[in-house]
C-alpha cells in the first residue's frame, strides 16, 4: 500500500536511513548529549550490527554524525555504553583532555560468541579499538551481552552491570580495561522471568534517602506471557525495574513488589538506558517493538526505528510503595507557547504536537482524521487506556494488528486529581499519565495526519506545537 503520510517524525531521533534499534553509550560531554545506537545503514531491516551516532544540545534537534564503530574480527558492535572518563583512570588521554571510552558487546556472527570490548576517543567522534580485547572475555553463556557502566560510589571505581541470560552480572573496575565480577542478581525472583538485555542500575534520592534502580529488558518465554497482572502479557519482549540498594558489589532488591514493575505500559518502548554523566537521570529508549518493527511501514519514508524522547525520571512514594515517575525533558520551553483547549472538538494543524492536561475525574481525548482513523485516550476511575486498534495502517504486519496490540491499559497510580503529558510526532505517541507513574509509548501510521482533537469530561487541557 502507498502511504498518503510522511512518517518520520520532527522532534524523535530517527537514523539517517535505513534500520535502527537499541540505543547505545548515551553520555553527557562539553553542552552536547550523545547518542550512539544500534545501526544497519545498508539496508531497512536489521543485520550486521555498527553503532551510528548523533548529537543533540537540546534532546529534540539532532545532528547526524559518522559511524562511530563497525564490525571487525570480533564481531559486530553490539549494545554497551559510553563513560566519560575525567580522572583518566584508564590512561588513554589526560586530565585536560578526558577520553571517551565505548564498553560494548562483540557478538561473533558465525560461532554467536559474545564478549565485552572497549574503544575510546579524545575528540569524542572518532574512536579506537583498544588493542587488548575482549576485556570481558565469554566462558561459555550464551547470552552475555549490554554492558552499563556507572561510577560505583562506595568502591570509588567504575562497576558495570551486563545481560547474562537469566540473570544480570555485576563487573568493577578501576582503570576500565581489567575487570573482575562482583556479584549477580536474577531476575526472575521478583518480577518476571526471561532472557536479560540491556541493563542500568543508578541512584535516585527520595524523602527516605537514596535508593537504587536496576532497569532490565527481557525476552520473555511463554510460561511468562501469560501471568497475572502482566500488562504486557500479550508481547514477547518487555520492560521491568527494582528498587532496591547497591552494596558496591551488587544490586539487592529491597523493595519488593507483588507485581512486576513496568517503566511503560505501551507496546513500544525497549531497552531503555540513562545518560552518563549527568547529575539527573535521563532515560531514552528505542519506540518500536521487536515483533514487528521489521515490517513498519516507515520503509518510504527512508527509516526503520525511532527512539522516545528523553524523560527524567524520580522515585515517588505511593500507596503501593516508591515508583519511578516521568516528565519529558527538553520540551519546556515548547510548553510555554500553549492554549487552552474547549470541551468537544478542536482543529489540529500540525501532526506533531503536545498536550498538557489536568485531570480532576474521568474523561477522554481522541485524535481523528476525516478518513475515519482515531487514537483515543481514557482516563476512568480505574485504569487508563491507549487505544490505537483504528489509528491507521494496521495490516502490514499480524502482531500488530492483534487487538490486544491495540488496546493498551494499565490501572490508575492516582485517583485524585492529576496531570497528564501527551506527545504526538507523525507516528509515535507519548502519554505520561498520573503525573508521569503511568506512561505509554505506542506507535501509529495513519495514512492521512489527525486534523481534529477532542477532548471530554473533566479534563482541561492545553495543546502547543512541536515545529
Amino acid at each position: 500500500m502507498q502511504t498518503k503520510n510522511n512518517y518520520r517524525p520532527v522532534v524523535h531521533f530517527t537514523p539517517p536511513a535505513n534500520w535502527m534499534n537499541d540505543p547505545n553509550g548515551m553520555v553527557y560531554a562539553n553542552g552536547r548529549y550523545h547518542l550512539f545506537y544500534q545501526y544497519y545503514p545498508a539496508a531497512p531491516y536489521w543485520g550486521p550490527m555498527h553503532w551510528g551516532h548523533a548529537v543533540t544540545r537540546d534532546l529534540l534537534h539532532w545532528e547526524h554524525l559518522p559511524t562511530a564503530l563497525y564490525p571487525d574480527e570480533l564481531g559486530c558492535i553490539f549494545s554497551g555504553s559510553c563513560v566519560l572518563d575525567k580522572e583518566n583512570l584508564s590512561g588513554f588521554g589526560s586530565l585536560e583532555n578526558p577520553p571517551m571510552i565505548a564498553v560494548y558487546t562483540s557478538h561473533n556472527t558465525t560461532t554467536h560468541l559474545e564478549q565485552q570490548s572497549i574503544a575510546y576517543s579524545l575528540d569524542y567522534e572518532h574512536f579506537e579499538k583498544y588493542y587488548g580485547n575482549p576485556i570481558i572475555a565469554n566462558e561459555g553463556q550464551p547470552d552475555f551481552r549490554d554492558p552499563k557502566v556507572f561510577w560505583n560510589p562506595i568502591k570509588q571505581c567504575y562497576s558495570l552491570v551486563l545481560a547474562a541470560g537469566k540473570n544480570v552480572e555485576f563487573y568493577s573496575s578501576r582503570n576500565l580495561k581489567d575487570w573482575e565480577k562482583t556479584g549477580e542478581f536474577q531476575a526472575g525472583i521478583h518480577g518476571l522471568g526471561g532472557i536479560c538485555e540491556c541493563p542500568d542500575c543508578f541512584p535516585l534520592q527520595t524523602e527516605d534517602g537514596e535508593k537504587w534502580v536496576l532497569i532490565i529488558s527481557m525476552i520473555l518465554p511463554p510460561e511468562e506471557t501469560g501471568k497475572e497482572n502482566n500488562a504486557f502479557d500479550r508481547m514477547s519482549h518487555i520492560t521491568q525495574y527494582y528498587i532496591g540498594s547497591f552494596d558496591g558489589n551488587t544490586f539487592i532488591d529491597t523493595e519488593k513488589s507483588d507485581i512486576p514493575l513496568l517503566p511503560d505500559f505501551g507496546t513500544d518502548n525497549y531497552a531503555a538506558v540513562t545518560f552518563q554523566n549527568l547529575d539527573e537521570k535521563v532515560m531514552i529508549g528505542w519506540a518500536d517493538n521487536w515483533d514487528y518493527a521489521a515490517q513498519a511501514p516507515t520503509a518510504d519514508s527512508g527509516f526503520r526505528g525511532k527512539m522516545t524522547l528523553a524523560r527524567e525520571m524520580k522515585l515517588v512514594k505511593t500507596e503501593q510503595g516508591y515508583r519511578l515517575s516521568f516528565s519529558f525533558k527538553g520540551t519546556e520551553a515548547l510548553e510555554a507557547v500553549s492554549f487552552p483547549l474547549a470541551q468537544g472538538d478542536n482543529r489540529l494543524h500540525s501532526d506533531t504536537f503536545g498536550l498538557k492536561a489536568a485531570v480532576k475525574g474521568t474523561g477522554k481525548i481522541v485524535f481523528r482524521n476525516s478518513s475515519g482513523e482515531f487514537v483515543e485516550i481514557t482516563v476512568t476511575e480505574e485504569e487508563i487506556t491507549v487505544d490505537r486498534r483504528h489509528a491507521g495502517q494496521s495490516s502490514f504486519q499480524q502482531e500488530y494488528e492483534k487487538e490486544s496490540y491495540g488496546l493498551n491499559r494499565a490501572p490508575r497510580q492516582l485517583r485524585d486529581s492529576s496531570e497528564i503529558e501527551i506527545i504526538f510526532d507523525k507516528c509515535i505517541l507519548e502519554v505520561l499519565a498520573d503525573n508521569g507513574l503511568t506512561p505509554f509509548t505506542v506507535s501509529v501510521f495513519p495514512l492521512q495526519p489527525y486534523e481534529k482533537i477532542g477532548v471530554t469530561g473533566d479534563i482541561q487541557a492545553k495543546l502547543f506545537y512541536l515545529c
